[in-house]
């Protein structure tokens, strides 16, 4: 089929609104977000997954902090309540990212670094994120537990660029005046079940802030929807990177009513995200 027909046969789908079958790659933008958006949306309970994660990040001070090999536990319940563990056989747990509806929190409590870190999802902001190790916008979209979004910052639709088999959507992200401040790649998988294998975020110079690697999608039960079982994640502006490997992904309905609460009585360093530096306001 030649390339006037593909582009052809993309603008009839989406005048139609019909989803492509699922054996057929997508060939517009909205068909490329409605199937990411619809196997996500069938995560309708808490998923309890199990597996393996190593990460490493470089502090405020310049020191590198590592954790190779640990034991992982992620569970998630819609729309953005997550509690992703890190424990050691010995130790416990030795590391802890979580929010609710209304929080987000990271801990790292280790010999030579005991810090949280702690903040409101009404004042989480791209500044706001830069302070932390593991961004938690950033983080949920690395293990794609959000929608994709129809636009970014200042509503300019996406491009589904296709060049052979390489199939990506870009976004461009716009500030002030409508000067771009970013963008965003996602590459999808060129095989079904089409779902992203690559999400990039960079400054306009091209500068990357996030890359985020996800591959060996398998349904959750015999019929479930798709999830990545292993992600590599990188924010280069804090050397830190994140290898994570599940081997086992469940539902459940189970779980304890409090699992998703903040921390309380920590002891230790606490920086607060939420508040601006000296002299500056919120955004």
């Amino acid at each position: 089929m030649g390339r006037g027909s593909l582009v052809l046969t993309g603008i009839l789908v989406f005048v139609a609104g019909c989803p492509a079958p699922p054996g057929v790659p997508p060939t517009t933008r909205r068909e490329a977000i409605e199937r990411v958006n619809s196997n996500l949306g069938r995560i309708q309970q808490p998923l309890h997954c199990t597996g393996w994660v190593s990460f490493k990040f470089r502090d405020d001070n310049g020191r590198m902090h590592s954790f190779d090999l640990n034991e992982a536990r992620l569970i998630y319940r819609p729309p953005q309540s997550l509690l992703f563990d890190v424990r050691s056989t010995l130790a416990g747990t030795v590391a802890q990212f979580g929010s609710n509806a209304g929080q987000y929190w990271l801990w790292i409590d280790v010999p030579d670094f005991r810090k949280l870190w702690q903040g409101t999802w009404p004042h989480v902001s791209a500044r706001g994120e830069r302070k932390l190790p593991i961004p938690p916008n950033e983080l949920f979209d690395a293990l794609l537990l959000r929608p994709v979004p129809e636009s970014l910052e200042g509503g300019q639709l996406p491009l589904l660029r296709v060049e052979g088999q390489d199939q990506r959507l870009c976004f461009v992200r716009l500030g002030a005046g409508g000067q771009p401040i970013g963008y965003r790649e996602i590459r999808l998988a060129p095989q079904p079940p089409y779902q992203p294998s690559e999400i990039v975020d960079r400054l306009p110079d091209g500068d990357v802030l996030m890359n985020a690697q996800l591959s060996s999608y398998q349904r959750i039960g015999a019929d479930g929807p798709f999830t990545a079982r292993r992600y590599v994640v990188r924010w280069p502006q804090h050397d830190a990177e994140m290898r994570l490997d599940i081997g086992g992904a469940k539902f459940r309905s189970d779980l304890p009513a409090d699992v998703f609460d903040s921390p309380e009585g920590w002891r230790g360093e606490i920086e607060d995200i939420d508040a601006a530096p000296e002299g500056m306001d919120h955004p």
